[in-house]
């Protein structure tokens, strides 16, 4: 009988070692699994992340900064397989956009530092996105072809953008956001893109001075797509910054009052959709969505880049009775009226002026 219970024991130690190494074979199989997924991103989720790297970072600081953004899980791993993989790497310190299902070697070679070589780059509030890329182009960053296609194709995912780009070059019109910028030569033209992305999410999101552009939107009940093509036309219409906000309040009472005022009536829009600035009769009769004299509402898209100025007064417009303007033949002020007849006593007044003159 002792033999027995002896040999029952030995049974029953047998089998609890046997399921304490399944256990912990499992344990260590499903965190191999979760290590292997963060870095090979097997099945990560796809969202864009912008992340600033500091000044002379370190290994280390990058792997805790990415790890703390989301772009990573695992910033020890990262740590680990960065300072094996690439000896005395060196990071590229400013604003970068990365994707949480890029696995970390993709990480690494897009804010690795392979050319210390760099230019400075301003784009003016205004410039359409084929002004921006032909300013790029001048100053040696990637090529024409290059942003054209990663503009039309590449994926941009970022919460402000319309859910319906399509694949036009201009699809992005809007959302690059002008700015001075310090690119790497060495720069492709998807980071090129990302960067000016990026920044424009921080301008939409930044409180610093009270509520954001985004938390004003939301408060109005007014798109952020909207919001900047109201911009691009402000931006476009106004002779300087304070001007806009009685441009914008013109394009707002226009757009409140679509059954009594259907068209905005901007001959910006009707350049863009053109492609030159003297227009004719038959330019304000053509047919196209960018047409204000002939489609209704807002275009389906921006007209250029608008700048932070016109951002603003786009989501805070002026209080006014406007539903006119016109500006003087020198485009440096514009007279306002609340009536189409107080609109031609304006224009015939500047008519008289500019003949005087």
């Amino acid at each position: 009988m002792k033999s027995n219970k002896k040999k029952k024991k030995r049974i029953g130690g047998t089998i609890k070692y046997l399921v304490t190494i399944f256990v912990i074979s499992a344990v260590l199989a499903g965190s191999g699994i979760l290590l292997s997924n963060d870095l090979f991103a097997l099945a990560k989720p796809d969202k864009d992340i912008t992340v600033t790297i500091p000044e002379d970072a370190t290994v280390g600081e990058v792997s805790k900064l990415l790890d703390k953004s989301g772009v990573i899980h695992y910033g020890s791993l990262f740590h680990l397989f960065t300072s094996t993989v690439y000896k005395d790497v060196e990071f590229r310190p400013g604003m970068w956009t990365l994707n949480s299902n890029m696995d970390y070697r993709a990480i690494v070679n897009q804010i690795r530092l392979t050319s210390k070589s760099t230019v400075t780059v301003t784009i003016p509030e205004g410039y359409t996105v084929n002004e921006i890329v032909d300013t790029l182009v001048k100053n040696g960053l990637s090529s024409k072809q290059e942003l054209q296609s990663a503009l039309q194709n590449d994926t941009f995912n970022y919460d402000f953008l319309p859910d319906d780009l399509g694949n036009q070059t201009n699809r992005l019109e809007g959302y690059l956001f002008p700015d001075t910028y310090e690119f790497y030569l060495s720069d492709s033209a998807d980071t090129i893109i990302n960067k000016m992305l990026g920044n424009f999410e921080n301008k939409l999101n930044d409180a610093s001075n009270g509520k954001s552009l985004a938390q004003i939107c939301k408060e109005k009940d007014l798109s952020v797509s909207d919001m900047v093509i109201i911009a691009s036309i402000t931006q476009k219409e106004s002779v300087n910054s304070e001007d806009m906000y009685n441009v914008s309040s013109v394009i707002h009472n226009r757009l409140n009052n679509a059954s009594e005022y259907p068209y905005l009536n901007m001959d910006t829009t009707v350049v863009y959709a053109v492609g030159h600035k003297n227009l004719t009769k038959a330019d304000l009769k053509s047919d196209s969505p960018y047409n204000t004299y002939t489609s209704k509402g807002l275009p389906p898209g921006s007209i250029c880049n608008p700048g932070m100025d016109a951002l603003e007064a786009a989501a805070n417009p002026n209080q006014t009775d406007y539903y006119y303007f016109v500006a003087d033949d020198a485009g440096t002020k514009h007279l306002y009226a609340k009536t189409l007849a107080d609109h031609n006593k304006n224009i015939a007044q500047l008519e008289a002026e500019a003949k005087s003159n």
